[in-house]
């Protein structure tokens, strides 16, 4: 069957140029692999691709092979093998094409001695392409090999690589025609690079694999080009700085992290020196709770070398692993270092990681990396709901580094004015206003007040200033340029007088701050809680109430409604739940949970099994939690009857009366009006029923922008009648009238 020919341009051999020394290095290595592979495989068909790489690849002249192996023959032998060639030569055939066309039709001798002077070719091309001392490539292929503590095997095989990478044409026959990048071709590969197929397979599943340095599969052997830099770029001074920099020693004192001195303390002692096995540490917590300062300090505390591991862009987990194995291999010798790995998300969460960041992750690496003989590392992440427990067990402590609640903050405040001297600039209430409404790390805390104290002002105002327009502006920062609202915040002047509150609500208080003293007290552990249940009619100030609870406690308040518990996937709103009542525990706040009757409706209406389960867990975590539960509902008539029982306290808000009226109307709307009622439409204020405080807020709101000579109490008033016969009409009153 005659070859089949693949079409392509002829083209011409390309002029000799003048090499560098790492051109010298790529086209004697290429030479080499041919060597080699025509060495030990001469029965192997020779093709166009061959002959493509060696002409084109090499610059090689194809016209030398035909001139010495003619030169071997004498006489009508010679002629008659030549007028062969030249026949072939004169044909249609592709430039490429000449060879094979003349292999494939020459006799035995001729073929054979084709064959032996392209060995020859090759083996004096090798030898010719020598050179003294060391080129710039060679240079970064040491420095590769010593990042990543590579072996002379696997370098070669990084060499293939980048050859493949710079000369398209020795990919294309190595890995197209001999299809090397399989097991049945893997041959060919070791043959090329002078390895037995044991040690090439060692060699495709060490380090380089580990790091994701190349991509094979069925149909591709190639380099990852996010490491050809390493390769081709030699004004890299320094390459490590694109892998890890030096950790720096400006930080915030260890001091300042509060609830985790101690565990930072532990942290010192255990990685005080470097031991035969390794040391891994895991900081983790929500974004802004100092895990990075924490980890900074105790690099400064400790007095080593200490290395942060670079992030890109991307910040993917392949890169980041090339990263960690230089920086071991490269700062671990003698008393060792410290290796900072912060956002770590992306690489300890190796479970659903395809699913989060389309990156397929093979916990195997991570287990080896962590079993690093002598390495203290810090991990650094912000989730730890999808590390395997295999990789967890390897760590020899960890932190949660949990939110500050606003004493903790305070103390914080004290520390860091302490530290800066700027005390004086501030009283014990402005530190108070500053923690309740700034929820800011200590790094940038410390910032601001630095940054204030640099301008030389010694006015308390220009400083407080400076400081509140720095933390402002980094609160927008971090949401995204926009300025993040506080939608817990309690109505300005707000006070229970005027309240229709059943019971004696001041007693009620009493109670709750001797409940508060104790909790608040670090002697007393037991499991307690203050659970409160607020029922009546819409706007009638329950939920109002809650925020003013937290607010004279001196405790933050966090506010879940029945949407954000639920969830459409099994189990999830039974984890909302936990979450939410964690979440308060840590934080020492008040836990409100809004509109409570779609949580806690009688079981025995309930249709799905899960809205069982959801309220069951809900009911468990209310007897279990440590602190104060308030829950509002407009419909107790529909609450299970298990839930009312746990509530210690239940208190019912109901519509305001006449007094309550004048009370309400005097609180909303002073700004908005010059002059009292008179006592005519004082008296028709307070004969309007079924108002409640919400009722004033809407009718406030809905003038707020009005000028005052246009409002005037009869626009007021008949705003507020309005509000009470839409009331009446929905609970089935007269139909409403205007």
């Amino acid at each position: 069957m005659p070859r089949k020919k693949k079409t392509r341009r002829r083209r011409t051999v390309k002029a000799h140029k003048v090499l560098d020394q790492s051109e010298f290095l790529l086209m004697r290595t290429t030479s080499l692999y041919l060597y080699r592979h025509l060495k030990n495989y001469p029965g192997l068909g020779l093709d166009d691709d061959f002959f493509e790489l060696y002409s084109f690849g090499l610059n090689a002249n194809i016209g030398e092979i035909f001139n010495r192996a003619l030169a071997g023959f004498q006489g009508e032998k010679h002629d008659r093998y030549e007028s062969l060639i030249s026949d072939i030569v004169d044909s249609d055939s592709m430039f490429n094409d000449i060879i094979p066309c003349v292999l494939e039709r020459a006799p035995k001798p001729l073929n054979k001695a084709l064959r032996t002077s392209l060995l020859e070719i090759l083996k004096e091309r090798v030898d010719a392409l020598e050179y003294e001392g060391q080129s710039e490539l060679d240079e970064n292929l040491d420095r590769i090999k010593e990042m990543f503590n590579l072996t002379n095997q696997e370098m070669d095989f990084c060499l293939f690589l980048y050859i493949s990478y710079t000369n398209r044409r020795l990919g294309t026959y190595f890995v197209d025609e001999l299809n090397c990048q399989r097991l049945n071709g893997r041959k060919y590969l070791a043959n090329a690079l002078a390895m037995t197929k044991t040690q090439l397979n060692r060699v495709l599943s060490g380090t380089l694999r580990k790091i994701e340095f190349f991509e094979m599969d069925s149909d591709c052997l190639d380099i990852n080009h996010d490491f050809l830099f390493m390769f081709e770029d030699p004004s890299i001074s320094n390459i490590t700085e694109k892998f890890f920099q030096r950790v720096p020693k400006n930080t915030i004192p260890l001091e300042f992290h509060h609830g985790v001195q101690q565990d930072l303390k532990h942290i010192l002692d255990l990685m005080k020196r470097k031991t035969k096995t390794p040391t891994h540490i895991l900081l983790y917590g929500a974004p802004g709770t100092g895990k990075s300062s924490s980890a900074v300090g105790l690099a400064k505390e400790l007095g080593i070398d200490a290395y942060a591991i670079a992030k890109d862009d991307d910040n993917s987990s392949k890169n980041r692993r090339a990263s960690i194995f230089a920086c071991l291999n490269m700062t671990n010798g003698g008393d060792g270092s410290l290796i900072v790995v912060d956002e770590a998300d992306n690489i300890l969460n190796t479970r659903m990681s395809f699913f989060f960041r389309g990156e397929t992750q093979d916990k195997g690496w991570l287990n080896y990396l962590l079993e690093q003989p002598g390495a203290r590392m810090i991990w650094i992440a912000n989730e730890i709901d999808n590390i395997a427990s295999s990789v967890l067990r390897r760590f020899a402590f960890s932190v949660h580094f949990k939110p500050f609640n606003k004493r903790q903050r305070v103390l914080l405040w004290e520390n860091v004015l302490k530290t800066n001297k700027a005390r004086r600039y501030f009283n014990q209430t402005d530190i108070g206003n500053f923690a309740k409404n700034h929820k800011s790390s200590a790094g940038v805390i410390d910032m601001a007040i630095k940054k204030a104290m640099e301008t030389r002002t010694r006015s308390k105002k220009k400083i407080q200033k400076s400081v509140k327009t720095a933390l402002e502006a980094h609160q927008v920062l971090i949401n995204g340029g926009h300025r993040p609202m506080d939608k817990e915040q309690i109505e300005e002047g707000y006070s229970l007088e005027g309240l229709e509150i059943d019971g004696d609500i001041q007693a009620v208080l009493e109670r709750l701050g001797k409940f508060d003293d104790y909790l608040r007290n670090p002697k007393n552990t037991k499991i307690i809680n203050f659970n409160f249940l607020f029922h009546g009619p819409p706007g009638t100030g329950k939920s109002e109430l809650a925020r003013y609870i937290a607010e004279r406690l001196d405790r933050e308040v966090i506010t879940k409604r029945v949407s954000d518990l639920q969830s459409m996937w099994v189990g999830e709103g039974e984890k909302n739940i936990r979450d939410a009542f964690q979440e308060a525990e840590r934080e020492e706040a008040v836990l409100v949970i809004d509109e409570a009757d779609s949580l806690l409706f009688s079981r025995d209406r309930a249709i799905r099994s899960w809205e069982i389960s959801f309220t069951n867990e809900f009911l468990t975590r209310m007897e279990r939690h440590r602190g104060i539960l308030i829950c509002t509902t407009n419909r107790l008539k529909d609450l299970d009857q298990a839930s009312i029982r746990r509530f210690q306290e239940k208190i019912g808000f109901d519509y305001l009366d006449g007094d309550g009226n004048f009370i309400f109307y005097g609180k909303f709307f002073k700004e908005l009006l010059a002059g009292n009622l008179d006592p005519e439409k004082e008296t028709r204020l307070r004969e309007i029923s079924n108002l409640a405080p919400g009722d004033f807020k809407v009718v406030r709101d809905r003038y707020a922008f009005q000028g005052k000579q246009q409002l005037t109490h009869d626009v007021l008033l008949g705003a507020l009648e309005a509000e009470a016969r839409i009331k009446k009409a929905q609970s089935g009153g007269n139909s409403i009238g205007f």
